[in-house]
């Protein structure tokens, strides 16, 4: 069986190669290793390696949430590729929800005794207009969440609390800051026959399991084997009450707000209405969306064979 790493040694502020460094120590079977060099490196690396051919392979993502999306969306509906992670993150969504290695000797006894033991997970997908089509592992968002995203990323702030273990900080940080600058949103929202108006919306989100901003449960509902997309609406609320709900969804709690409205189901269509709304998927920022456009968001069922556990 082939084994391919692909390792993103920068994930986590350096967490990636540490935690690489430590693994290939260990490892006693053959393998391939492949480093990311640059951002859309991963999927291209994936998509060179696990061409489609009848033998089955094992691709092992080692990084964050932005490298499994990376990783992921190079092999979508790949059937003799099994995809596993071993989280390097700061967040580590996916690791939440998916099973994941935490040891060499845990890939060796895969390997050797349970290399078919897998399961197929969905891709979310989003449709801008004729612009792009793009698929999301954990979820994608327009609004608030994807405002706070590009801060992450354009602060050093999150590279310090790497440094000193409190990574998890800086989304939290992050959303208070935002709170006092976003501007929100009008949309509507379609499903087959149906029709939502959200007034002062502060984010849409668009999730293929629970888990966003390093363990907030902002879909409870959500599954990635439903062949459904689960939506997530926070609309008409003070920048007070939007700061205790925050704190909230660690537990569940948020679901009691009647500012928070979700809605479930195999597509919809999303219309930005009066002014342009920042985008992310998977935690990656991708851009703002203009006002009037239409984002189709739907589900690819059985998109990738996850890795399981061997009993």
């Amino acid at each position: 069986m082939q084994i391919l790493f692909i390792v993103n040694e920068a994930a986590g502020n350096g967490k990636g190669k540490k935690v690489w460094s430590q693994l290939r120590k260990q490892l006693t079977i053959d393998y391939e290793v492949a480093f990311t060099e640059y951002e859309g490196h991963g999927r291209e690396l994936a998509k060179q390696w696990a061409p489609q051919q009848q033998d089955q392979k094992l691709l092992i993502v080692v990084g964050g949430d932005g490298t499994i999306h990376e990783v992921f969306s190079g092999v979508v509906h790949n059937e003799f590729l099994v995809l596993g992670v071993v989280r390097a993150g700061s967040g580590n969504d996916f690791a939440r929800s998916f099973p994941t290695f935490y040891s060499a000797q845990q890939i060796e006894d895969y390997v050797l005794n349970a290399s078919t033991a897998y399961t197929k997970i969905d891709a979310g997908s989003i449709q801008l207009s004729n612009r792009w089509d793009r698929i999301f592992v954990n979820n994608a968002g327009i609004g608030f969440d994807a405002y706070v995203t590009k801060s992450i990323n354009t602060s050093r702030l999150k590279f310090y609390l790497n440094k000193i273990g409190l990574g998890k900080l800086s989304y939290a940080i992050a959303v208070i800051r935002g709170l006092f600058s976003f501007e929100c949103f009008n949309v509507t929202i379609r499903s087959d026959h149906q029709e939502w108006q959200f007034q002062r919306a502060w984010f849409v989100a668009m999730c293929n399991q629970p888990y966003f901003g390093g363990g907030m449960k902002i879909s409870p509902a959500a599954k990635a084997d439903d062949g459904r997309v689960d939506i997530t609406i926070v609309h008409d609320i003070s920048r007070l009450k939007l700061l205790l709900i925050f704190a909230t969804v660690f537990f569940e709690k948020h679901t009691k707000f009647k500012e928070i409205t979700f809605l479930q189901g195999q597509h919809f269509d999303i219309i930005v209405n009066d002014h342009k709304v920042d985008c992310h998927m998977d935690g990656n920022y991708s851009g703002s969306i203009h006002p009037g456009s239409t984002i189709h968001c739907t589900v690819q069922q059985n998109a990738w064979n996850i890795m399981t556990k061997s009993s």
